[in-house]
């Protein structure tokens, strides 16, 4: 089984869509997004795709322009997500599971041992004027 570490928390990746849905509510509050209550799919990829294009303004920053790439693609798996709806849930899981990874891979392109950020706080990410 393969374990998603995000800071100092172990998790094992969730077995059902609800699980998955709050972990990646929670890793979108992570990155500094104002999650409204009961967002859908959709919302969640807007707001990420609003993180990574902060994060790619971000210049001075190799890790946040790192970071980008995979919160990128978590967007994509849950637009794909949106997309199917109620249509095949062990698809649309695999897609929602996929994200979680693909956020604990930005979260470590982020965070290094000399990070001042502690992990399981939020990100204060810069806004582009």
């Amino acid at each position: 089984m393969v374990i998603v570490t995000h800071g100092d928390v172990t998790t094992r990746p969730p077995l059902d869509r609800a699980d998955a849905f709050t972990a990646l509510e929670t890793a979108v509050q992570w990155w500094g997004a104002d999650v409204p209550d009961d967002p859908g799919v959709g919302e969640l990829a807007q707001l990420l795709d609003e993180i990574v294009e902060r994060l790619r303004g971000n210049q001075g920053d190799e890790r946040s322009r790192k970071a980008a790439g995979p919160l990128a693609e978590v967007a994509e798996a849950l637009r794909a997500v949106a997309r199917l709806g109620t249509l095949l849930p062990v698809v649309s899981l695999w897609h929602l599971r996929t994200a979680l990874q693909q956020e604990a891979v930005a979260r470590r392109h982020l965070t290094t041992v000399s990070d001042p950020h502690p992990a399981g706080e939020p990100l204060s990410v810069p806004s582009v004027a």
